[in-house]
């Protein structure tokens, strides 16, 4: 099969650059096992704003970089895009951050300084959410403008729109293959059949998966790509008689307290999604340590609420982004170009589409104006949710 332009890897990075391609007319074809598999699943699906990188009060490169990215995704979500996510299911519009009765006043004149203004206002108290009205709670709530969608939506839907140029393949089997100065894919299909495809341009964009990927290139080339790091995550989850919240909790470090997605699962019981300090700081502890952490975490954060009774899990989170000399969270997407396969990791979801953007820049695709159609192979299906694929107890 030859195409114009090969994508390895089916998170949210590789759907976004596969549909703006294919609305350019470009003769893209994206191949992977399971779409959304690893990082984008494992998402909470908020449209970062910038806004949690300033919780120190400064705003920070990764505050900059990020910012313009819920305008875009609105656009998309809007239909006005080369990427068509109208149909999405977005969960809330606009994330809530809340901050404890003792926040000190550099933190909130730092609220309405000019450099945030753009990004959040006070939630009036008429306007509270539930949970937000007991006479307990004597903090404050902002309205980030951060849109949160429904990951698992998203994968559908745009698998969907690009069921005929997607494969499904055998990623353990199948690898790069160098031919003639260039690079080709040598796919191994699901019933063990095989399908070389030959592109003018082939992205990685794998995620942890890359690291494999990259193992096909002579010792000497793979010293000029980039390296990968992993900072891994152990996210929360409680399942139970809960209200549908999407907030950021406020504490004195630049890492939330706790970032709180809310989720329906198979069965329709809401499932909080729990990120933020939980997760950082209960990389390689016992679940269980993990999870009473949590608890007390949100005991003291919302006392008024009873979790007696509820069902807890965790789940393991690989976030593999390109290496920084420090091991840092890098500020933006990372990416390089070797002969012609390009190396790349978004970061954040949120990334996507200023990666689909530097990527296009970084080559001239002659567009063959051909469109090879991949109907006749199979498609791969969306990874399993989390909160249908977590064991609770």
């Amino acid at each position: 099969m030859k195409v114009d332009v090969l994508i390895l890897g089916g998170g949210i990075a590789g759907l976004w650059l596969l549909a703006d391609l294919r609305a350019q007319g470009v003769n893209a074809l994206l191949a992977t096992d399971e779409l959304g598999k690893g990082q984008t699943i494992a998402s909470q699906g908020i449209i970062h704003g910038g806004t949690k990188y300033a919780l120190t009060g400064k705003v920070t490169g990764a505050t900059l970089a990020i910012g313009d990215m819920p305008r875009l995704w609105k656009a998309a979500l809007h239909g006005t895009g080369t990427v068509d996510l109208s149909k999405v299911n977005v969960l809330t519009e606009s994330q809530l951050l809340w901050t404890s009765g003792g926040i000190g006043s550099r933190m909130t004149g730092f609220f309405a300084s000019k450099a945030m203004k753009s990004r959040m206002d006070a939630v009036p108290h008429n306007e509270y959410p539930a949970l937000f009205r007991h006479t307990a709670f004597h903090g404050g709530l902002y309205r980030l403008d951060e849109p949160v969608l429904d990951v698992p939506d998203l994968l559908a839907i745009m698998r969907e729109q690009l069921s005929d140029a997607l494969v499904q393949v055998d990623i353990a089997q199948s690898r790069l293959a160098l031919r003639d100065g260039n690079y080709a894919y040598a796919a191994v299909l699901p019933d063990g059949s095989s399908l070389d495809v030959v592109a003018q341009q082939i992205v990685l964009m794998a995620g942890a998966g890359n690291e494999a990927l990259l193992a096909a290139f002579p010792e000497r080339s793979r010293r000029e790509l980039p390296s990968m790091q992993r900072r891994p995550l152990q996210m929360v989850l409680v399942r139970g008689d809960l209200p549908m919240i999407y907030a950021h909790a406020l504490g004195m470090s630049d890492k939330p307290r706790a970032t709180i997605t809310s989720h329906r699962d198979a069965a329709g019981n809401t499932v909080w999604y729990i990120g933020g300090q939980p997760a950082e700081q209960g990389v390689g502890k016992p679940a269980a340590e993990v999870i009473a952490a949590t608890q007390r975490e949100l005991a003291d954060l919302l006392p008024w609420v009873d979790f007696s009774g509820m069902a807890w899990a965790t789940w393991n989170v690989d976030r593999a982004e390109g290496s920084q000399p420090d091991g840092s969270r890098p500020d933006q997407p990372t990416l390089q170009r070797y002969a012609n396969v390009t190396v790349a990791w978004p970061t954040k979801l949120a990334f996507a589409p200023m990666l689909a953007a530097r990527l296009q820049q970084t080559w001239v695709v002659q567009a063959s104006g051909t469109t090879l159609l991949a109907a006749h192979l199979p498609t791969p299906p969306v990874a399993r949710y989390i909160w249908d694929s977590a064991t609770f107890t």
